[in-house]
């Protein structure tokens, strides 16, 4: 007895919640009338009672009971379906059947446009009751424009959102670098002087600054500057000894014929000029004595005298 009681309550919290009465109500919709944004796609409207309208006694009568209409009251074909699982008796999808190629759209809706799904008041229960009067299920499809629009805004919002965050990156980055080639140079001698501090707790303010600064650091991706050695110069040993500048003595001035050159000076072209004009004067005196030594146009007879 106990047993058969926890399976009739078991049965009764399962099974689904019809009216008892044999009437026939609608509950809600997927989407909800009125609803906008909707795909232009395998557009599918779920509908919902609280009666069994699927059963195969009645369904071949309510899978006729739809009309989907476009803006222009144009019917748009349409396919339904009755809930397959346990507990969906009163479940109905009716899916969208667009003609291909219209409006440029090919199987799809029109953008930006209102459609109607009208339930017919015949639609009935297993039980005979009927809808008793006609729902209007109106939605919206999305504006493919207004989207594209909306991802191009979000696009250039993340984008400078990256460019924005890049930027203040490098610039803490860059601040810390900075404030750690400082701190690698600090003096505590002289922040102790400037802060009337003693060394020691300059040291300590010094220590402190670093460890922040490390943090900064590794926050940043940054990298602190590495000391720089300083580099002794060993002297230059000279391995070499210098070389002594050969020179050339000579005992007096030369011409510089000797040297192959043709180059005459002044002076012995000038003497050259004069043993020339000397030559030729010698040679025209000669030429006006004749082979015999007497001057030309001088008469026979006067030959060897004196004058």
């Amino acid at each position: 007895m106990i047993a058969m009681a926890m399976i009739a309550l078991t049965l009764a919290f399962t099974a689904p919640a019809y009216a008892a009465d044999g009437t026939l109500n609608f509950i809600s919709s997927t989407p909800t009338s009125g609803g906008s944004n909707v795909p232009l796609e395998n557009v599918g409207v779920k509908l919902f009672f609280d009666n069994n309208v699927t059963d195969y006694s009645v369904w071949a009568s309510n899978a006729t009971m739809f009309t989907l209409t476009d803006p222009e009251g144009n019917k748009v074909d349409y396919e339904a379906y009755p809930g397959q699982k346990v507990g969906e008796e009163g479940y109905i999808l009716v899916l969208a059947k667009p003609i291909p190629a219209r409006e440029g759209y090919p199987g799809q809706l029109l953008q930006d446009s209102i459609y109607t799904l009208t339930i017919s008041g015949d639609l009935m229960a297993v039980s005979g009751a009927r809808l008793g009067e006609d729902i209007r299920i109106t939605f919206q499809t999305m504006d493919m424009g207004a989207n594209t629009r909306l991802s191009m805004i979000v696009m250039v919002v993340m984008l400078v959102g990256v460019i924005a965050f890049m930027f203040i990156t490098n610039f803490r980055k860059m601040k810390a670098e900075a404030e750690a080639a400082a701190l690698m140079k600090a003096n505590p001698y002289r922040v102790a002087k400037d802060k009337n501090i003693s060394v020691d707790e300059a040291k300590f303010l010094i220590e402190k600054a670093r460890e922040r600064n490390q943090k900064q650091l590794d926050k940043t991706g940054g990298k602190a500057p590495v000391p720089e050695e300083k580099k002794t110069v060993a002297p230059r040993l000279e391995t070499k000894k210098k070389e002594k500048k050969k020179t050339h003595k000579v005992k007096g001035p030369r011409p510089v014929s000797e040297g192959g050159s043709k180059f005459k000076s002044g002076r012995k072209g000038e003497k050259s000029r004069k043993a020339r004009a000397e030559a030729a004067k010698k040679a025209a005196a000669a030429n006006q004595r004749g082979p015999s030594g007497a001057r030309k146009g001088s008469k026979g007879k006067g030959k060897g005298k004196k004058r």
